[in-house]
């Protein structure tokens, strides 16, 4: 069975809510309609379950509109509230809950509303509870040094601290915001340039870097950042041009209280909880900001975290919120504007629309980035040869110094090159793309399925397409569609009972693959068994019908032909 899947989850967006008082932020979707009660309660277990917060905060509301005295219940309440991004009503039910019975993230909250009223006694006096409770959390000796800036502790003492703090490049980051706070520029310099040549991917040290470094090293290091990380090589272009410096104490402190939440948010992200990192991402909607870098940061990820957790009208108007920008926080959430629109596209045309304005965002911009888009969005929409086409583009991209990951970057594209030529017809053009992705890569399952399956369609080397097929099937035993390719190799090789054995298990491993149900359906009829093969056709016409992935247009006449041929 020949599957495609995308080369790169491009842009760089997922989720969470972002609603605030400060202008330019997208509103909440419309309320779903509440329960109260156990309803409620029902509704709100289930929205959590889905990753669905504002589902979960309508019917947690709505059962805690019942019982409002039930403290767990306010907590999950003012939780689901945070990471629906109605931060506003998340802080007034913190408000209600005793000093005692506050959550970590309820005290996050509260510290944020205190920084905003330039009340840092009750800020200090929440990070002494955060502290006495996680000891260990970075963050947390992030937030403290930027409080004892804020108090007049000299900002080279605070650094050494600030540095064991952070990860990487994160402890120079905060450590740079201090010097630039005091206005010493050399030394925000110091200790951002080591930081950025060991970890060129980190986007926040590299921006902060940029506008500081004379104008003969700035290309350089945008090089390097784009080289380790193509997916947010546009934010590194039109960036401020002078750093955010401030003498108002105040102000520094509600930036950097701002940076370190959102440097913490990415961090939890990265270890696969973007739930969490939402609400900690949402705490940050209290603070009014003025750094140039940040502002547009946040409502950015902000929009990356809740497209991440299939939020997706939510991002999508996050997106629309960013797409006027002339940087390329604009830029990424056009491309992905686009990705979603092929994504929910319920016709030919419509994915055609959004595959074309892949295409000319692409050309606009020559960026990898973008012509991943194009080349996924063209597959999507069956632009064949457009997809080869853009593919070859980013063929010529990739970097010609050699690295570790080149090869596999590079049998990527020739995989989704090839896969583009096979469906486009191409058979030769497509075989040799295809050999070449195994050659650079030969773990590469999916380009030695789609050879494999290639030849066994076509009913030649066969021999080595059994060795092709076998061998992605050890690779990836649980993918539905290998095993499927195996099973249909037994089946043009007249071995019914052992096709049998796989075609079941790529049915079970994938059950609503209209092409596997064929492929079972066709094993089935030969070994005698026409009941069990006229159900599954049927359901295979089921499925297609409703619009479920096809592998070519004949595949609905061919199943109306052998329901037909058998019914008779």
């Amino acid at each position: 069975m020949f599957v495609f899947l995308p080369i790169l989850l491009l842009g760089g967006v997922l989720g969470l809510a972002w609603q605030q008082p400060l202008a330019g932020h997208a509103k909440l979707p419309e309320p779903v309609t509440a329960a109260s009660g156990l309803g409620g309660y029902l509704q709100g277990v289930v929205g959590t379950l889905n990753d669905d917060p504002n589902t979960a905060q309508t019917g947690l509301l709505g059962a805690l509109s019942e019982d409002p005295e039930n403290l767990g219940l306010r907590q999950r309440a003012m939780e689901a509230s945070l990471a629906a991004g109605n931060t506003a009503n998340a802080l007034r039910l913190a408000k209600t809950l005793e000093s005692q019975e506050l959550s970590a993230m309820a005290r996050l909250l509260l510290l944020a509303e205190a920084v905003r009223l330039n009340d840092l006694k009750t800020a200090r006096s929440q990070l002494r509870a955060l502290r006495a409770a996680t000891p260990s959390l970075p963050l947390l000796e992030v937030l403290d040094s930027y409080f004892a800036a804020v108090e007049g502790t000299a900002t080279v003492k605070l650094i050494p601290a600030m540095r064991v703090a952070g990860h990487g490049w994160s402890g120079a980051w905060h450590g740079a915001r201090l010097w630039l706070n005091a206005g010493n520029h050399a030394a925000a310099v110091a200790l951002l340039q080591p930081a950025v040549v060991k970890h060129p991917g980190a986007y926040l040290a590299a921006a902060q870097l940029l506008p500081l470094l004379p104008a003969a090293e700035v290309s350089a290091t945008q090089a390097a950042f784009a080289a380790a990380n193509p997916a947010l090589a546009p934010l590194m272009q039109n960036l401020p041009t002078t750093p955010e410096i401030t003498k108002h104490r105040h102000t520094n402190l509600a930036n950097n209280t701002a940076a370190a939440l959102l440097e913490f948010a990415l961090q939890i992200w990265a270890e696969g909880v973007p739930g969490l990192a939402l609400q900690v991402l949402n705490t940050t909607a209290l603070l009014p900001l003025t750094d140039p870098l940040l502002q547009p940061l946040l409502p950015y990820y902000t929009a990356v975290l809740t497209d991440g957790a299939s939020q997706t009208d939510r991002a999508t108007q996050l997106y629309h919120t960013l797409v006027n920008r002339p940087d390329g926080f604009g830029q990424l959430a056009q491309m992905r504007l686009n990705e979603l629109a092929a994504q929910a596209a319920t016709s030919p045309r419509a994915r055609q629309a959004a595959a074309t304005k892949a295409w000319a965002q692409a050309v606009k911009n020559q960026q990898p980035v973008f012509w991943h888009s194009a080349v996924q969005l063209a597959l999507v929409a069956g632009q064949y040869p457009k997809a080869a086409e853009a593919a070859t583009t980013l063929l010529s991209l990739l970097p010609a110094s050699p690295s570790s990951t080149l090869p596999q970057r590079q049998a990527a594209l020739y995989f989704a090159r090839g896969a583009a030529w096979a469906q486009a017809k191409a058979t030769k053009k497509a075989e040799a793309d295809l050999q070449q992705a195994i050659a650079l890569n030969p773990a590469h399952a999916e380009a030695l399925n789609y050879l494999g399956f290639l030849w066994v369609e076509e009913n030649r080397n066969l021999a080595e397409a059994f060795t092709l097929l076998k061998r992605a099937h050890l690779l990836a035993p649980n993918n539905g569609a290998i095993t499927d390719s195996v099973g249909w190799a037994y089946y043009r090789n007249a071995d019914y009972a052992t096709a049998l054995q796989y075609l079941e298990l790529a049915a079970q491993q994938e059950p609503g693959s209209p092409e596997i149900l064929s492929h079972l359906a066709d094993t089935y009829a030969k070994l005698g068994k026409p009941e069990e093969a006229q159900k599954l056709w049927r359901r295979a016409l089921d499925l297609a019908t409703l619009g479920a992935e096809v592998p070519d247009p004949n595949f609905l006449p061919t199943l109306h032909q052998k329901l037909h041929q058998k019914l008779r």
